[in-house]
């Protein structure tokens, strides 16, 4: 499938999407029948955008649990924890609605991998929607921040060892959100990784480029 003809089924599933519950979302609060398929929502925006939809399925479940009305003590809202400003940059006037919200994400990870030197190194898009691409551009890569370090960590493993056919509630430590940069991420209280931490995120980076040789091997459909 070429790249014109996937965004055009995108851009129609998106469609249906939009008429059918989008108007459902309003103001946080979910009406009857309002229920959305977070997968079938991803896969058509990651297709519009190049992304893969088990990344911004992970990054759902890292940022809200899946909830559409979430909300951070920072004041980043919706299935994606956009801030009020981040929302406003990619024209999300509804942040509760999933369908805006999940557009607006993929359109921030888009315009931070055309911009990462490294050519969107996952690890850096991951850094920077968390703390901010000011921060990563500093630092010359993931900032020594824990709990952005601990961000891309829960995000990494989500995508890499426990890809979900769904989303599913977030976690206890979850209850620990605070603002961090443009969206808010994992409260943590060390400035340095664990031994442990150290291990599990050297074997995420493997599995990474695992991962990415795999997918180039596989011919394009």
């Amino acid at each position: 499938m070429n790249t014109a003809i996937s965004r055009l089924v995108a851009a129609t599933v998106l469609a249906t999407m939009v008429c059918g519950v989008g108007a459902g979302y309003a103001g946080g609060q979910e009406t009857p029948g309002g229920a959305i398929d977070q997968r079938a929502l991803f896969t058509a925006v990651g297709a519009m955008y190049g992304l893969d939809p088990d990344l911004l399925a992970a990054i759902a479940r890292a940022e809200s649990g899946g909830q559409v009305d979430a909300v951070s003590p920072a004041g980043a809202q919706g299935l994606m924890q956009l801030m009020p400003a981040t929302a406003q940059r990619f024209g999300v006037d509804h942040p509760f609605d999933p369908v805006e919200s999940a557009l607006g994400a993929a359109q921030y990870l888009d315009q931070l991998r055309a911009a990462s030197p490294a050519g969107g190194q996952i690890t850096d898009l991951l850094a920077a929607y968390n703390a901010g691409e000011g921060a990563v551009r500093r630092f010359g890569g993931i900032p020594p921040y824990a709990e952005t370090r601990r961000y891309v960590q829960r995000v990494l493993r989500y995508y890499l060892l426990d890809p979900p056919a769904g989303l599913t509630p977030s976690d206890s430590s979850d209850s620990s959100l605070v603002p961090a940069g443009s969206v808010r991420s994992h409260a943590v209280g060390r400035t340095a990784p664990t031994d442990g931490e150290r291990r599990v995120l050297d074997q995420l980076t493997e599995l990474q480029s695992l991962r990415a040789a795999a997918l180039a091997e596989t011919p394009s459909r």
